[in-house]
Order: structure tokens, then sequence, then C-alpha cells
């Protein structure tokens, strides 16, 4: 087992595959107008700088077992982050402060938490290249990385309203069922879908919201003849 960051330039990252998905099980198919997976681009291409960050904080999560506990880590961080207005996030990304500064302040911040020396060596390496620009790319792209090596996916279902346990569990099952793989599933709200429901798999997006069902009958009308 490494007890150390292993170098300062993180290793080059590895290409993501996904499962291919359907909709061919409720609750997904309850939209006529658009159930088609819209493709969208990810935020960290393969061989990205976030990628390299990334890959390097698994594979050393794998060999010592702790791929969760760092996780928990740059979790905990991001929302020390956020705290304040993300003030301490601002100071983090400016580009007006020297090195020994950044981590000046870095080193108060890690002295608040309880962080794997793993992490915390990472985080450093972060601050010393200013890269803090790019801490949430790095933080989602070891999230996608740790899931895939664990099996799992996360997904978002979006609603106009909150769901109920019982709905989340049943698009949870779809989604288990369509990618075999275990589903982490985040709810959020959005009153402008009106009805129905968004579900963001990956890099893949299935919309079956009354939004885009009005907006389809929309167009086909606006392309249909018009009667003498």
């Amino acid at each position: 087992m490494r007890s150390s960051w292993p170098c300062r330039s993180p290793s080059s990252g590895c290409r993501r595959t996904s499962a291919p998905m359907t909709t061919s099980a409720s609750p997904l198919t309850c939209s006529p107008w658009s159930t088609t997976p819209r493709r969208r681009r990810s935020p960290m291409a393969d061989g990205s700088l976030a990628r390299r960050y990334a890959r390097a904080l698994v594979e050393l999560g794998q060999e010592s077992g702790r791929v969760d506990r760092f996780a928990a880590d740059l979790a905990a961080f991001t929302q020390v982050l956020d705290e304040g207005d993300g003030m301490l996030r601002k100071v983090l990304v400016n580009p007006g402060l020297t090195t020994v500064e950044r981590r000046a302040v870095l080193d108060q911040v890690l002295d608040r938490l309880s962080l794997d020396p793993l992490t915390v060596n990472l985080l450093k390496i972060v601050a010393d290249n200013n890269r803090f620009a790019h801490i949430d790319e790095i933080v989602r792209a070891y999230l996608e990385m740790a899931d895939e090596a664990a099996g799992r996916l996360r997904a978002t279902v979006i609603t106009a309203r909150p769901i109920g346990d019982d709905l989340a569990e049943q698009v949870k099952a779809t989604l288990a069922r369509s990618t075999g793989r275990e589903i982490i599933l985040n709810r959020e709200v959005d009153p402008a879908l009106l009805g129905g429901m968004v579900v963001r798999v990956g890099d893949t997006v299935y919309d079956a919201s009354v939004r885009t069902r009005l907006s389809a009958l929309e167009q086909a009308l606006l392309r249909a003849p018009l009667e003498a």
C-alpha cells in the first residue's frame, strides 16, 4: 500500500463505457412524445485534467480499499467550499494568490476536517498547481470512476413536484433492470416541467416531461398545413 501521494502529475485517465439503456419498462415509457434518449456532451472528456487527477486517487483507493472513504472526503471538502456564499472557493481560485498564500488558506481548512492523508495530499497538489477552478470536475470524475469500478450508476430524476419513495423505487428498479447495475438515485424538483419526469443517467437524458410534450405538440401544429 502506498502511504503518500505518488506524484505531482496524476496518471492519465481511462475511457468510460456505459451499458445501453432502454425505455421499455414503466414508469419511463409514460411519454409518447420523447422517450428517445438524448446524448449530452460530458464535461470531462477522456484524458482531461480532471480525469487524470481523479484516476490517480481512484487507483490509490482501490489499492488501499478506501475508494468510498475518499469519496466522502471530497464531498465534505466541497461542502466546506460552498459555505458562506462560496467565499472560500473564491479565495482558492483567486489568480492573485501566490502558491504559499493558497497553501496557507488550504491548510486552515484542512485543519478543520478529518480527511484521509491521501485526500489531503491530492488537495495540496491541486492547490500547488493552481487547479482549484477544476475541483468540481475532479470530484465528479472521481465519483464517476469510483461508481464504475463498483458497478454503480448515479441517476437523477427531475419532476415538477417532489415524488414519493414508492415512485422513486420504481424508477430505480427500472434503471437497474435496464443497466444491470446498482442505481444511486437523486431527486430534483423543477416546476417548469409542469408534469412527467426527466431522468438523467450518466450522459444520457430521458425526457418524458409535459413541457417536452407540449413543445412537440406546438412544433407539430406549426408544421401542419393551414386549412382554406
